[in-house]
């Protein structure tokens, strides 16, 4: 249910009727031809206006803050990726808790959501969002999975994904550099690029794949997630490498370099990251002082806390609830 920072805003009937009337009604499914009809953002290119077949590629950048919006599921596997800005990014399924993240260039959001979700997030001063959105074609997807996997393109389904991938990343900056130079869809390079795509959410993004002992340096995403969950669950905590490691039964050092090859970040990166975004939103929706929000993810300094704060953020707490 990831990566849908780029629809419009909206109000599904069953949550909500009193809202202004420009929010657009979103549907539940869209394909990714119709997809942009649903954007808040400005979509700064399109490869359709290009003729590339098997991708479905657009540039967006979005205001500051963007209220909640639905976005639909696709029958076409979704990759979106951060190019600038940053963003406190939150979503949930209907009616289900909210996650709250921290995106940036080069973070990863894979999904092909069966169901829609609702999204919303919020960008410090200067750094809107922008974000290259890539849609891979039905048959271009499943022509890569006959390949890879044949007989089971029935059965297997892409895992949703939010994180560091340096190299899909780098196949998303490419996306948005050839939409830049308005290369057209005869160029080989497109159809090499789709199929490169395709074979990469197959190869790497699918539930047959997340299995594999080798997957994403072997740490399936499976185990990825239950380290997120724990985390998230014990921000208040002592959190150590060996008490994540032995959640997934590896050995502290083998647990760290595989974290890493997965994420990009260290453990306890991730952890300091994941403290910090709790804070800013503990800021943005109450009034506590920011001592008591400081000791709620374990600082006991509200000078270390600042220091902290202000490395991963830019600003100081004190900067960033002013700027709200």
């Amino acid at each position: 249910m990831l990566v849908g920072i780029i629809l419009g805003l909206f109000d599904p009937p069953s949550l909500c009727c009193n809202r202004s009337a420009h929010l657009v009604n979103t549907p539940e499914r869209t394909t990714a031809a119709a997809f942009p009809r649903y954007a808040a953002g400005d979509v700064l290119a399109d490869s359709a206006s290009l003729q590339w077949a098997g991708l479905f590629v657009r540039r967006y950048r979005f205001r500051r803050v963007v209220d909640r919006f639905l976005v639909p599921a696709t029958p076409e596997p979704l990759i979106s990726c951060g190019l600038a800005g940053s963003a406190e990014f939150r979503e949930r399924e209907l009616g289900g808790a909210w996650v709250t993240r921290q995106i940036g260039r080069g973070d990863i959001f894979v999904t092909r959501s069966k169901t829609p979700y609702e999204v919303r997030f919020s960008s410090p001063v200067g750094e809107e969002l922008e974000i290259i959105q890539v849609h891979v074609a039905v048959d271009q997807f499943l022509a890569a999975l006959e390949m890879v996997y044949p007989g089971k393109a029935d059965q297997t389904q892409v895992i949703d994904f939010f994180g560091r991938d340096e190299a899909l990343a780098y196949a998303c900056f490419l996306c948005a550099e050839m939409l830049s130079a308005r290369t057209s869809g005869k160029s080989k390079r497109v159809a090499d690029l789709t199929q490169l795509i395709a074979s990469f959410l197959v190869e790497k993004y699918t539930d047959i794949a997340s299995e594999k002992p080798d997957f994403r340096g072997g740490l399936p995403i499976r185990q990825l997630r239950k380290v997120e969950d724990y985390t998230r669950e014990h921000l208040a905590e002592d959190i150590s490498v060996e008490a994540l490691a032995e959640l997934v039964e590896l050995s502290p050092f083998h647990f760290s370099r595989v974290f890493k090859q997965a994420t990009g970040t260290s453990p306890l990166q991730f952890v300091t990251r994941e403290r910090i975004t709790r804070a800013q939103q503990l800021i943005r929706e109450t009034s506590r002082s920011l001592i008591e929000i400081a000791l709620e993810v374990r600082y006991t300094s509200p000078s270390s806390f600042s220091k902290v704060f202000r490395r991963i953020t830019g600003v100081t707490p004190t900067e960033f609830r002013s700027s709200l």
